[in-house]
């Protein structure tokens, strides 16, 4: 029998089994990392800033703990998301696949000279073309790495593989000694179900991330499959690493609603996982706690955050039977700021650190002209994005008259389109860190920083209806309008990474007319007229084609007239951003908001005779700022929803409930928090439940109801300005770290403008 634990938010040391004697135990330290990113450099290329959390130091970190344990007592494991991130990582990458670097890619190498004996893919890994990243991980294979993913399956169109079929390694086992005899413990790898959400089938050719016949996307059926027959080769304690957050078990799964984060659904649903590793949601609040599974013994979850080291020391022992037994010596994140950076890793990685800094310190061009300098990105035109819509649509448009000539082809003539110009753009929003053009030099550092992500551009023909409808989603489903006394407010709600902007088309939002009826077309910056059954081309990204939560979903990558994944390899969205800021610079001089000739806003009709008066019972009101002893719910603007605690462990879920203006109606969700304001001399507040427990940023960025925390600053929170409500900055916690909506609860992240920071106080009636 295994040795469990109860939940807890930190592990004690466990004794091991009475009845054992010394020396008849061994003591093995799993140490995982996810979501790495492409931190494999020790400074921040775009920002110049100083880089902790990062390959050198897990290096240092892992040296550290073999030579306490032993080098066959440490078992190392990354959950994904490694390659896509930074200039150090993905500069040469792209030259690796073009074929003009034979250099391995830089976190293939880190993987191989720290010794990780796995590698999990996780969803960015199928940024990148297929071909190229085949053969990193042929790479890796050739060095020692297995590369795992149990649920990707080949579908069967490729003539050559058969619908069901493994195209990765599944699980690999490795042997410990204890007492004198060797042990199998098995690693089990996961990807994602979601991949086709976010990424093109160009990039996955011929494959499927469940296999046929598991149509309710549960990975724990997935799991299952595995399960079994690891144990059947002998392994005793199975490790599941999976690229998926946490997420919740209540519920049916829904593809592209709660199936990216199914960690503690395939806990519930399985009884023979003994540590779960996970990822993705780039938070480690939930990391050294336990989870009871379908058998009722107690699962140790894990999670790095993108931040830090996972270390969990088992000791094993046998029963009398000789069949392998454990228990929980300690586990915890270790911040990996506490290490030294690998001198001899470094000095391997320079090169790839020189290959990059060459890049991003050449010249694009120049800006000039009066930049708005406007970060608000979703709600109002701005110059930064402009620029960005501006070069997809220049930069495809002279891509496509290179593969087609400059007469209109027949093809074109075909499908009613009379021309070879792009209309209009269709981006997503990759600036990093809320960056902003602003007048002078500009070099392709800063258009890294303008456009981060390694997307690809693709060019569609759609008409007018197809355009109007996909725009029209978009303001339903991404903005929300709210009237507080008479005033608009409109908030960008949901995932950020598939709300789109539009460039090059001339529109309104009017946000008071109901979902469906809210986009207002006028016609393109090129001067042609907008007409329902008119065909134009459009500029998109991979990321939002085809995407489960944009108006994209049905195109794919076989739509495209043109597509940078086939026609023009080796290239990124970046590249075209550089060439048109030069090509603007050469001509004119320098780039300026003059060249982005559209225009569009969003329109709220405010008059009070077109809003409607709130007729029932209040619930609760709108307080301007919390006043001390009276009682509030906390409400997040964008997502219409009041912070709820989970009765299991203190921490914050959500319940929607729509406002009516200044108004939440009653009743309020039956679970919703209350919380007594209480204000403090410095004007921070505590915010204290029924129970006396106070609202407090938690460890590893959770946010927590429980008891006055030994730091008492954890319990202070500063309220903001922001638009339309404040930000919720907590005064102990490192950094401007705020309250955040995401993925269906609430939790502590660093602050960024966005509908999902912003709250609003409303007082209980």
């Amino acid at each position: 029998m295994n040795q469990t634990v109860d939940r807890m938010t930190a592990m004690p040391s466990v004794l091991a089994e009475q009845g054992q004697a010394d020396g008849a135990y061994t003591d093995v330290a799993i140490l995982s990392t996810t979501d790495m990113h492409g931190k494999c450099w020790d400074t921040n290329l775009l920002t110049l800033s100083t880089v902790k959390n990062n390959m050198l130091r897990v290096s240092t970190a892992v040296n550290r703990i073999r030579a306490e344990f032993g080098p066959d007592n440490v078992l190392l494991i990354d959950n994904g998301d490694l390659f896509q991130g930074t200039p150090v990582s993905q500069v040469q990458l792209l030259q690796y696949f073009a074929g003009s670097s034979d250099l391995p890619p830089a976190m293939a190498l880190c993987l191989s000279r720290i010794g990780y004996d796995a590698f999990v893919l996780g969803n960015h890994e199928f940024n990148y073309e297929w071909r190229g990243m085949n053969a990193v991980y042929d790479w890796l294979e050739d060095s020692g790495v297995p590369v795992l993913a149990a649920n990707v399956y080949y579908d069967g169109s490729d003539g050559v593989h058969i619908a069901g079929e493994n195209a990765f390694t599944p699980y690999v086992i490795k042997t410990i000694t204890v007492n004198g005899h060797d042990h199998r413990i098995g690693i089990l790898g996961i990807e994602n179900t979601d991949i086709t959400r976010w990424d093109l089938p160009i990039n996955y050719p011929g494959l499927q991330f469940i296999f046929p016949g598991n149509d309710k996307w549960l990975l724990s059926a997935e799991v299952r499959q595995y399960l079994d027959r690891m144990k059947a080769e002998g392994c005793e304690f199975i490790i599941a690493s999976c690229h998926s957050g946490l997420g919740s078990a209540d519920g049916a799964v829904t593809f592209g609603v709660n199936s990216q984060h199914q960690g503690l659904r395939l806990i519930r649903e399985t009884d023979d996982i003994a540590l779960l590793i996970l990822g993705h949601d780039h938070t480690a609040a939930y990391s050294n706690t336990c989870e009871v599974n379908a058998a009722g013994e107690s699962v140790l979850v894990v999670n790095g955050g993108g931040q830090e080291l996972t270390k969990s020391v088992f000791r094993f022992s046998e029963n009398a039977s000789g069949a392998l037994i454990w228990t929980i010596v300690g586990t915890e994140n270790l911040t990996l700021a506490d290490f030294e950076t690998d001198e001899v890793l470094r000095s391997e990685l320079q090169p790839y650190a020189d290959i990059a800094e060459a890049e991003v310190t050449l010249p694009a061009g120049k800006a000039a002209g009066d930049w708005d300098m406007n970060d608000n990105y979703f709600t109002e035109q701005t110059d930064t994005v402009d620029l960005i819509s501006a070069a997809q649509m220049v930069g495809t448009t002279r891509r496509i008259k290179k593969k087609y000539g400059l007469a209109v082809p027949e093809a074109f003539s075909q499908i009613g389109l009379g021309h070879p110009d792009v209309d209009m753009s269709m981006t997503a929003v990759a600036a990093a860190g809320g960056y902003v053009v602003q007048p002078g030099d500009i070099s392709v550092r800063d258009v890294y920083s303008l456009y981060r992500f390694s997307n690809n551009l693709l060019v569609l023909a759609m008409t007018g209806a197809q355009i109007r409808a996909v725009m029209q989603e978009n303001a339903s489903d991404h903005l929300t309008a709210r009237f507080h006394d008479g005033e608009a407010f409109v908030y960008a709600r949901g995932d950020q990474f598939t709300n789109i902007v539009f460039g090059g088309v001339n529109f309104n939002y009017d946000m008071t007319k109901p979902a469906g009826e809210r986009v207002v077309i006028s016609g393109f910056h090129n001067g042609r007229d907008f007409d329902e059954n008119g065909v134009y081309l459009v500029a998109v990204n991979n990321y939002v084609l085809g995407n489960e939560c944009c108006g994209l979903r049905n195109y794919s990558a076989d739509d495209a007239i043109w597509s940078q994944l086939t026609d023009a390899e080796g290239e990124a969205i970046q590249d075209i951003i550089t060439e048109y800021i030069r090509q603007r610079t050469s001509e004119h001089g320098a780039v300026t908001p003059a060249d982005f000739d559209w225009h569009w806003q969003i329109v709220c009709r405010t008059e009070t005779g077109e809003l409607p008066a709130f007729e029932g019972t209040v619930g609760a009101k709108l307080a301007a700022l919390p006043e001390n002893g009276n009682r509030y719910v906390i409400y997040n603007e964008a997502q219409e929803c009041m912070l709820t605690a989970r009765p299991t462990d203190g921490g914050l879920d959500a319940a929607a409930c729509p406002a009516v203006g200044a108004v939440l109606p009653a009743p309020l969700p039956e679970d919703a928090v209350v919380f007594t304001a209480h204000a403090m001399a410095d004007g921070s507040y505590q915010f204290t439940d029924a129970g006396g427990r106070y609202l407090v940023s938690g460890a590893k960025g959770s946010l927590m109801i429980q008891p006055m925390p030994q730091d008492e600053s954890l319990s202070r929170w500063r309220l903001e300005p922001a638009y339309g409500g404040w930000y919720l900055v907590n005064a102990g916690a490192a950094g401007q770290s705020a309250i955040q909506y995401y993925s269906g609860r609430f939790t502590m992240y660093h602050l960024a403008k966005s509908g999902s920071y912003i709250f609003n106080v409303y007082e209980v009636q």
